[in-house]
Formats: C-alpha cells, sequence, structure tokens
C-alpha cells in the first residue's frame, strides 16, 4: 500500500512539474527580434534571387532566421489597425520584399520615401509571391 501511494505522488509531482513548464511556455512572450543579431545580411535582390532558384534551399537557410536586407523602397503603407509595410524593389517585376513592422516602427515606416535605400531587420517567414519578412525594424 505505501508503495501505491509512494508511486502516485510521484506521479503527481511530476504531472504538477509538466503543467506548471507548459503554463510558463504559454505565457512565454516571443523575442524582441530588434535586439536580436542578424544571421545574414543581403541586398532584397539577392534573397529574392535564392527563393527564385531554389526555394527548398532558400527555407533551409533562411526560415525563421533574422535576416538583413538592404534594398530600395518601392512602397509604404499603413493600414487602419495600424500596421507597417514596406515593399523593397528586388529587380524581378514579380517578386519584392515585403517587411511588416511593429507597431512602434508606424511612424518611421511613414516617413520612408520612395526611391530611398533602406536596411532592414526582420524574422523570414518564407515566400508566398514575395519574400516575408516579420517582426522588423528599421536599421538605417
Amino acid at each position: 500500500m505505501k508503495k501505491i501511494k509512494k508511486i502516485l505522488l510521484v506521479v503527481l509531482v511530476l504531472g504538477m512539474a509538466g503543467a506548471g513548464y507548459g503554463f510558463y511556455l504559454y505565457h512565454k512572450k516571443p523575442a524582441d527580434v530588434r535586439a536580436l543579431t542578424a544571421n545574414f545580411e543581403l541586398t532584397a535582390s539577392k534573397i529574392v534571387a535564392d527563393f527564385n532558384a531554389d526555394e527548398t534551399a532558400a527555407n533551409k537557410k533562411y526560415l525563421d532566421k533574422i535576416i538583413s536586407v538592404k534594398g530600395i523602397v518601392t512602397d509604404n503603407k499603413i493600414d487602419t489597425t495600424g500596421q507597417a509595410t514596406v515593399f523593397l524593389d528586388s529587380g524581378d517585376p514579380l517578386a519584392a520584399v515585403t517587411c511588416s513592422f511593429y507597431e512602434e516602427e508606424a511612424l518611421s515606416v511613414k516617413s520612408l520615401q520612395k526611391g530611398t535605400e533602406v536596411t532592414i531587420k526582420g524574422k523570414c517567414t518564407g515566400k508566398l509571391m514575395d519574400v516575408v519578412l516579420n517582426k522588423c525594424s528599421i536599421i538605417k
């Protein structure tokens, strides 16, 4: 009988520890990309060319990595919810680099002029029609 109680106590303690760890992970905030160092520094044309040449290899190389991309601003938008987006020219008429920003960056995005060269750091989430970077910030 004592052995069963000990086993139940161990199972209960392990279950509570697992539940506590799950609670911690559920409420853990994601890392702030602005404070992280870029894994890659390249141009908008280079990253789009890499995805166009071999999307599978580019996904392995860039997906979920912090990337610093330099390019020419072709457009910038701020929607009604305050979400700021910048489009960088890649030299490919069918693809660009689309950068979505933190809400706090909206004023910086609004001040960008079309044709300006800019460096943007963000997390690569792959290619849809464009190569997409999320959680971006303007470096210079």
